[in-house]
């Protein structure tokens, strides 16, 4: 890996309720710690009891436990934290064969409710891999299929659901970010490789295109991506959705092939992770069961879930660049 660029950039989290509530208790997804990005502080205010930090058991993914107990009258919170990023270039070739494959991946080739691994998936990931004899070579050929067969639906909600047994039901590789990258990382676990969605933010201009990222009110700047355990590199970034989103931006040919290239290995540090987490349980756990993934917080009052995502009114998420 050769890291570049490392900035440091301040998110603030804010939460304002209008309104009573019973009993309120909310899930934060909050970043988590990687081998390109440390958070360095985080400070909560309002009129909640005292936060806890859990990280759920499957996953590690660091969760932020704020309760309201009693009648609350117009609930408050406001999280700050300041992480430290930093650019990774992975170069695949680099990869190796012979490394031995730790147990914290293999378990990331297993299948889940949202990632199929077993039937249509599996047939697909061995023809598109059929005569490649090396992890890189399977990864580079699984990625440049689905930037061939995959299209962003604009009519998707946010980023998606990531569901890969409907897409394959429809017979459709279409979607968000969450969707096409898990589509690569179903057929990359299908293949043998472990792979895993990463949900987190842009939260900072990248060095492309402005499609890729911006500072300020980032509240609806969520963005998924895929990355995959290759042998003497550890967790290589890869990113075919937002190669198709900057085709959709219209950029010019020599920036788009570019970016693809950079995508496959590569990843800014403009983007934050928040965690990993698909079909789990929160901690502590919540009464709403089991989620497909965790990138907005999760709020309920007296044991009954409410809708707050990004863009809910009274919940916003603002970027900057520490120092700027």
């Amino acid at each position: 890996m050769s890291p570049t660029r490392a900035v440091q950039i301040d998110l603030t989290f804010q939460l304002a309720l209008q309104g009573s509530f019973q009993d309120l208790a909310l899930w934060l997804p909050v970043p988590q710690d990687t081998s390109h990005q440390w958070r360095l502080a985080l400070e909560c205010n309002g009129n909640h009891a005292k936060p806890a930090l859990h990280h759920d058991p499957a996953h590690g993914a660091p969760i932020l436990f704020v309760r309201w107990p009693g009648v609350r009258n117009d609930p408050r919170l406001t999280v700050s934290v300041r992480m430290e990023t930093q650019e990774a270039v992975f170069d695949l070739a680099q990869a190796s064969m012979d490394a031995p494959l730790p147990e914290d991946a293999r378990r990331y080739l297993a299948e889940s409710v949202h990632l199929p691994v077993e039937g249509a998936v599996r047939t697909r990931a061995e023809a598109i891999t059929q005569g490649r004899d090396t992890p890189a070579a399977k990864l580079r050929a699984l990625y440049d299929w689905v930037l061939t067969h995959a299209q962003r639906r604009f009519d998707v909600a946010w980023c998606g659901l990531g569901d890969v047994p409907a897409m394959l039901a429809a017979g459709e590789f279409c979607g968000k970010c969450v969707d096409i990258n898990s589509l690569l990382v179903a057929l990359c676990r299908a293949a043998g490789l472990p792979a895993r969605t990463m949900l987190g933010i842009r939260a900072a201009p990248s060095r492309f295109d402005s499609a890729l990222g911006a500072s300020g009110d980032v509240t609806q700047a969520l963005h998924t991506r895929a990355e995959i355990y290759l042998g003497g590199l550890g967790w290589v970034p890869a990113d075919p959705a937002d190669a198709l989103k900057l085709a959709d931006a219209g950029v010019p040919e020599t920036l788009r092939r570019e970016v693809d290239a950079f995508l496959l290995g590569g990843a800014e540090a403009n983007w934050i992770a928040y965690n990993h987490a698909r079909d789990f349980r929160l901690e502590p756990p919540a009464a709403g069961g089991p989620l497909n993934l965790f990138t907005a917080p999760y709020v309920e009052a007296a044991g009954v879930p409410l809708g707050i995502e990004a863009g809910a009114q009274g919940y916003s998420i603002v970027s900057h660049l520490a120092g700027a």
